[in-house]
């Protein structure tokens, strides 16, 4: 291919090469070695959109051991549709190549983005970004392996992570509101970001790998994103208020002697 041939794929859509070709649904169990949620776990409790842009089936078993129902989209779905499905929340995938390169899929985050929650990983951390107005550009190497040491600044804690991309976001372009929640060490660059107005997370690493000495806190790591995701989801539920008061009212009262 071209892009191969000569190494730049600069402004190259590449995320139409991998992209599943019709909507399907993800109906596979999650085997019970990894399997991060075994206890509690609500089978079917959301019913989220995935777009393909190349996905990870690691991602797939995390969402689906987390109580999401998931419909895998193309790449050039409608948001139209998309919400026509009424889905608790929406994920954007992983996947290769230059985010610039695919303004039409950005329009299509762009219009979904306030409607629902969503979690992009990768490739959807970067088409969100670009979508809430965010510049993305390219990097001298990129990020490509495991072991990448990534900064959470709201827990200020570091995490190791699997990479691999050669894009990346300038924080300095995103809007008033958008937290960076997430910056790798090695070179100071955007890796997460949050938008609690609109409901939006995204990271640049991959939760759902497993890079990293420690198998604990690998599954701490995946726990804390999956988990924020679905509890986003929860809160915005049309009747999540009403549970919670529905629950209040059902403590028992307790007098004082």
């Amino acid at each position: 291919m071209f892009m191969l041939s000569y190494g730049n794929y600069v402004g190259i859509d590449m995320i139409d090469c991998v992209s599943c070709e019709s909507p399907y649904e993800w109906v596979d169990e999650t085997e019970s070695e990894w399997e991060f949620n075994s206890k509690g776990r609500d089978r079917n409790t959301f019913n989220i959109v995935a777009y393909d842009f190349g996905i990870k089936l690691n991602i797939l078993k995390r969402l689906a051991s987390y109580g999401c129902k998931i419909t895998v989209v193309p790449s050039t779905w409608p948001a139209s549709e998309t919400l026509k499905m009424n889905p608790d929340g929406v994920f954007f995938s992983n996947g290769p190549g230059d985010p610039s390169a695919v303004p039409h899929i950005v329009e299509t985050v762009k219009e979904i983005l306030g409607k629902v929650p969503v979690f992009g990983i990768c490739m959807g951390h970067q088409l969100i970004s670009k979508a809430l107005g965010g510049k993305s550009f390219k990097m001298k190497f990129g990020h490509h392996g495991g072991n990448q040491p990534v900064h959470n600044l709201r827990n200020n804690h570091v995490e190791i992570s699997s990479q691999n991309h050669s894009f990346a976001i300038d924080p300095a372009s995103l809007p008033n509101g958008v937290e960076v929640t997430h910056v790798n060490l090695n070179d100071g660059t955007c890796a997460g970001i949050a938008y609690p107005a609109l409901n939006v997370m995204s990271i640049q690493y991959h939760p759902e790998a497993s890079p990293g000495p420690g198998v604990l806190d690998h599954m701490i790591q995946i726990i804390v994103l999956f988990k924020e995701f679905t509890e986003m989801m929860k809160k915005n539920k049309p009747f999540a208020a009403e549970e919670e008061h529905f629950q209040v009212l059902q403590e028992p009262l307790v007098c004082a002697a």
